[in-house]
């Protein structure tokens, strides 16, 4: 059974896999923009782009307000914060290996 807080991290992971939707997170941190805004600097069709701001939605990194005709996009850290406490707890465990590792090989002198 996947588990709701899983599924929001593996949304989450999926959404950060592509290198335009990294990059859309990266305009979002300059504040809100428009579909339009977004899609400027990126060579992809309409349809491609709307399919990518899908899946960065369904990850929970960023929302959309919608004004009117336009659709204003906006960063939501929260998920992020979600990914970072996820990675945070292998970082430790990295750290303390190669620690000991590090220990171990400096008592070899």
């Amino acid at each position: 059974m996947v588990y709701y807080r899983d599924q929001q991290i593996d949304d989450a992971f999926f959404a950060l896999s592509h290198p335009v939707r990294r990059r859309v997170l990266d305009q979002l941190t300059a504040g809100e923009q428009s579909v339009a805004e977004i899609s400027k600097p990126h060579d992809l069709s309409a349809a491609q782009m709307t399919k990518h701001l899908a899946i960065l939605e369904r990850g929970g990194l960023l929302t959309r307000n919608k004004q009117g005709r336009t659709h204003a996009l906006s960063l939501r850290p929260a998920a992020l914060k979600e990914v970072m406490h996820w990675v945070e707890r292998y970082q430790k465990f990295w750290d303390k290996r190669l620690d000991t590792l590090d220990q171990f090989l400096t008592n070899q002198d």
